[in-house]
């Protein structure tokens, strides 16, 4: 019924005798019946011959290396669909409105219909799954040329356009200009280009009241000076007499962590999507703004880099709003503390903020970036650490100030990263900011700079400085930091506020100032007083251990049922109070136990935890 016109074989003996079959029953003369090698099956050369197609099929991982990989000697699937798609669009040429009858193979056939499609390879894997065409079996191919590559997939870029002729909604033929400007001079135009000027907006747009023009600030890669910064300089200077472009930044190359060019040949760098799902874009963002990059200076990326930072900042930072969430009790932000760690913390949070507006003020984005990590390694490594007591102390006032000032500065802070980790800033306002607040950290205005006590600033440097340095003493002489020391002698003179904190955070129960001396001096005579205490922390820290080994919350209540020695329970017993309050026991009961062990200096305990 489709009044073939000709048939076309590949030449070999099944399809040869099959034509001449069909031609006989059909009554198509022989001088109708052609070959043509082209849509000759699949070519394994002589290093396959006699093998079988799952032979052929283990030189490839995946489907796609059918299409990509090269075997000297053996045809892949682009092959094939490159001497098909010939054979197709040369026929179609030279037999004009014919019904032609392909008799072909099951690659070839394959070929045929990805080419007649324009099929790239992932298209084309689609209709391999499709299956092959069966012996014997008839598919009609409707078929009209489209512009391809050289692998005869579907492609409208040039030259491959240039041979298809396009028409108007009337029919009118369409011509297009063969010579087209470069690319840069548009590039070029962009400050008047995006006015649409001279054509239309001529009040938004006047190069001589600097309405519209000089762009306030431009960006692009290191590689593009030569091309779009240079052209936009050209046809400034030469339209309106001055640079179209008021500020620039440019950033480096980003490169293999091996310092050579990133290559999807070489697969030399991770998969961006599959990193950023796995550590979340804030941390590849913060990475990249923080880095030599902003400097126009090239970078091996490195995604130990990426996860360090993700890990130093976002998760410190989520850390410390764990720790809020636990005590906040709906307490007001406030920046009014006279405690020495508050003002302190929020000095330096002023300091951040001033760095960071002077950094995107001057357009030095790495400026205004690298601060905020140093800003979250003191916020979670010191004011969070020697205020864990005070955000759970029964001392109301000082608790109050402690929680009023951790979430003033949170939010603040959460405005402050917004720019540089736009997705955990949005999170952390969403759980910080009052019911006044902008909906989004985005919305809200950026944060004031405040009051920063210079003076403050660098007596908490010289009172940390000293922290390492006594630590570093403690280690020398074996005295370990849940040991309380009578005193320590330190070089350099502090407030008495934070000679205070300095002896809270080395376990000293005193602190002397003696400038006589350039080093600090620990007391390490350990009396039997100091000796319980130490012990009773050393308990402490066990069951506390174990608390959260059972995953309980910290306002979660427990019994203890301690087994241990005469000497162990007259320890426990001469701190009752205190092991009670910090590990939050309601009742301690001695006698026999199953659960962990705890050691604290000379006594062993075997303790049980239960939840009340």
């Amino acid at each position: 019924d489709a009044k073939i016109d000709l048939i076309i074989h590949s030449g070999m003996q099944r399809t040869r005798e099959t034509a001449t079959l069909v031609a006989e029953a059909l009554g198509i003369p022989a001088s109708a019946v052609l070959e043509d090698a082209r849509m000759i099956e699949l070519q394994t050369g002589v290093g396959l011959e006699g093998k079988t197609w799952d032979d052929y099929e283990a030189h490839f991982a995946n489907g796609e290396e059918k299409f990509t990989k090269e075997i000297p000697g053996v045809e892949n699937r682009t092959h094939v669909l490159k001497r098909v798609g010939e054979f197709l669009y040369e026929i179609d040429d030279t037999y004009k409105n014919k019904n032609i009858l392909i008799v072909g193979h099951a690659s070839s056939t394959f070929a045929f219909r990805s080419v007649a499609e324009g099929a790239d390879i992932q298209r084309s894997l689609q209709i391999r799954e499709e299956g092959y065409m069966e012996n014997a079996q008839v598919r009609e191919v409707p078929f009209t040329k489209l512009p391809h590559n050289d692998s005869y997939a579907l492609d409208f870029h040039r030259p491959y356009i240039d041979t298809v002729q396009l028409v108007d909604e009337d029919g009118t033929p369409l011509s297009r200009v063969p010579d087209v400007f470069d690319c840069w001079f548009e590039s070029g135009s962009m400050p008047y280009g995006q006015n649409h000027y001279p054509f239309e907006n001529l009040d938004s747009f006047n190069a001589e009241k600097d309405k519209g023009f000089p762009a306030q600030f431009i960006a692009e890669g290191l590689d593009q000076t030569r091309g779009w910064f240079y052209s936009l300089m050209v046809l400034g200077v030469a339209l309106f007499g001055k640079s179209p472009y008021e500020h620039v930044i440019v950033n480096g190359l980003v490169l293999a962590e091996d310092g050579k060019k990133m290559s999807k040949k070489l697969q030399n760098y991770p998969d961006p999507v599959e990193l950023a799902n796995r550590v979340g874009v804030d941390a590849i963002r913060l990475y990249l703004l923080s880095s030599p990059l902003m400097r126009a200076e090239d970078l091996n990326f490195s995604e130990k880099g990426v996860l360090e930072l993700q890990r130093k900042n976002i998760g410190r930072l989520h850390n410390v709003l764990a720790m809020y969430e636990m005590f906040e009790g709906g307490i007001e932000a406030s920046d009014t503390s006279t405690h020495v760690l508050d003002m302190w913390v929020l000095s330096r949070l002023h300091e951040l903020i001033k760095e960071t507006t002077e950094g995107f003020t001057n357009y030095e984005l790495d400026k205004a970036t690298r601060p905020i990590g140093d800003f979250i390694d003191d916020l979670s490594v010191w004011y969070l650490r020697r205020s864990r007591d005070r955000f759970k102390s029964s001392d109301e006032a000082d608790k109050k100030a402690a929680i009023a000032t951790l979430r003033y500065v949170l939010r603040s802070l959460s405005l402050v990263m917004a720019p540089s980790m736009p997705f955990y800033a949005e999170y952390l306002w969403g759980k910080i900011k009052d019911v006044t607040d902008a909906l989004s950290v985005h919305l809200a205005s950026w944060p004031q700079v405040g009051a920063i006590d210079e003076t403050l600033l660098t007596e908490m440097s010289a009172a940390r400085l000293l922290v390492t340095k006594v630590l570093e003493a403690r280690t020398q002489a074996g005295i370990k930091v849940r040991q309380p020391i009578a005193k320590i002698k330190i070089p350099t003179q502090l407030s008495a506020a934070l000679q205070e904190v300095v002896a809270d955070e080395v376990n000293a129960k005193e602190v002397i100032v003696d400038t006589s001396h350039t080093e600090v001096w620990i007391d390490t005579v350990i009396t039997p007083e100091l000796k319980m205490e130490g012990d009773m922390r050393d308990f402490i820290r066990g069951v506390q251990d174990m608390r959260k080994k059972a995953g309980l919350e910290a306002s979660d209540r427990v019994h203890l049922l301690v087994q241990t020695s005469d000497g162990g329970q007259a320890l426990l017993l001469a701190c009752m109070d205190e092991i009670k309050r910090v590990v939050g026991a309601e009742m301690i009961v001695f006698g026999d136990a199953e659960g962990g062990e705890i050691v604290a200096g000379d006594h062993s305990f075997t303790v049980a935890v239960e939840k009340r």
